[in-house]
């Protein structure tokens, strides 16, 4: 076998896009990305005598200040056969051998395969896949486990929803729970529409996403992010920007066509006319103050091969009773599906399921869709300097929180 230090781009994509471990975090267009910004990108391969290609990377490199060290970073892993440990140890050696070479401290890994088969109430499946012995494989070959936390303390989230999309859309929309059934209905009824959005729609996305992370206390990403991501990725169709819209006039029609068909029916509903009596006239007057309609939602959607990952999801805090969410993942669903994609990942929830955990509802939400509860292995470093490892790991998070102190006091 021969390791391959730069993989002609061509031959790489089409690698990662055919191979069942391919990532749309390992494409190209997402190393591209990420060099807008402190990170560059490089590609590595391993090959057989013939030629073939058996593994591949696309490794994230981030420079590192005073040192003239660097990190690495193979985001969802190498693309390759986990169930080849010969190719796993192999490659690992020659990645560790390069990483020493160009001055690398660590490599780290985190690969879409599953820890522990789950049901999708979240328990532990006895009979079903364990890869106890890959983690522990992983371990004896140089690489330290940054263990099995429940929530989203790594870099990317270790428990997912699956959903096998590889079905008729009768048949895919029938399998949902029927309150996720009764909720897109809903948002099409009560006047949301989904678009295909556009660069300059990103302004709203980007505003609606800080409404978001206020809300559910998370920090977020400056317009110029969505702006690169958009700009590198969207073109080669690896990346789309989907919006709900509050059509008020659609609503407005509708809400009139309830009124006229409840007051006509052989039963009238007393309650259910005063309240679209109540209705109609705010709808009214928020059609003078939005004619073409609010923005209120969005999310971003990546494609890789035969896959596609929801990465980010965004929602303002008037009108979400009209559960547009609900409808922007099935409207992305079907896109996926048009585009011969046979699994939709909803990404990340929490592995802790008590009702009373903050991320429970995130969890609820996705297992409307009635999909798979997936847990992954989690990250692994390589390492390869093992004293600027144990400074990264031990020295520096202490000495970031000395200097907190020092820029508080």
């Amino acid at each position: 076998m021969k390791f391959i230090t730069s993989i002609d781009e061509q031959r790489y994509r089409d690698f990662n896009n055919q191979h069942p471990n391919g990532h749309a975090l390992q494409s190209i267009e997402w190393g591209s990305f990420k060099s807008k910004g402190e990170w560059c990108y490089e590609l590595v391969g391993m090959e057989e005598a013939n030629g073939t290609l058996i593994a591949a990377a696309m490794l994230l490199r981030r420079k590192l200040p005073l040192i003239r060290k660097s990190i690495l970073y193979a985001p969802r892993g190498f693309v390759l056969d986990y169930d080849n440990y010969n190719l796993i140890q192999s490659f690992t050696g020659e990645i560790k051998k390069y990483g020493k070479q160009t001055g690398a401290i660590f490599v780290k890994i985190d690969p879409c395969i599953v820890y522990r088969e789950r049901t999708i109430e979240g328990e532990v499946d006895p009979s079903g896949v364990n890869h106890d012995a890959l983690v522990a494989y992983f371990k004896s070959i140089g690489y330290v486990h940054k263990g099995t936390q429940l929530d989203f303390e790594g870099v990317q989230p270790r428990f997912v929803f699956k959903l096998d999309i590889d079905k008729k859309q009768k048949e895919l929309f029938k399998s949902f729970h029927h309150k996720t059934r009764y909720n897109i209905r809903l948002a099409e009824k009560k006047g949301i529409e989904i678009y295909e959005g556009r660069k300059e729609d990103l302004v709203d996305f980007e505003r609606i996403m800080r409404v978001t992370g206020k809300r559910d206390g998370f920090i977020t990403r400056p317009l110029k992010y969505f702006e690169d991501m958009y700009h590198t990725m969207e073109k080669t169709g690896k990346m789309k920007l989907f919006m709900a819209k509050y059509n008020v006039k659609k609503a407005y029609n509708q809400a009139n066509e309830d009124l006229d068909k409840e007051k006509n029916a052989k039963k009238p509903n007393e309650d259910r006319i005063k309240k679209l009596e109540v209705q109609i006239p705010k709808m009214k007057a928020l059609i003078s103050q939005h004619p073409e309609g609010l923005v209120i939602s969005g999310t971003i959607l990546l494609l890789n091969g035969k896959k596609a990952w929801y990465l980010y999801g965004a929602s303002d805090n008037i009108y979400r009773n009209l559960m547009p969410n609900y409808l922007l993942q099935w409207e992305m669903i079907k896109y996926a599906m048009a585009h011969q994609c046979t699994l939709y990942d909803f990404r990340g929830i929490s592995g802790n399921l008590d009702p009373k955990h903050p991320l429970y509802g995130l969890y609820r939400f996705k297992k409307g869709f009635n999909g798979q509860f997936v847990e992954y292995i989690g990250e692994f470093d390589l390492i390869v300097s093992r004293f600027y490892y144990a400074l990264w790991v031990f020295w520096l998070p202490k000495l970031k929180k000395v200097l907190r102190k020092i820029k508080g006091s």
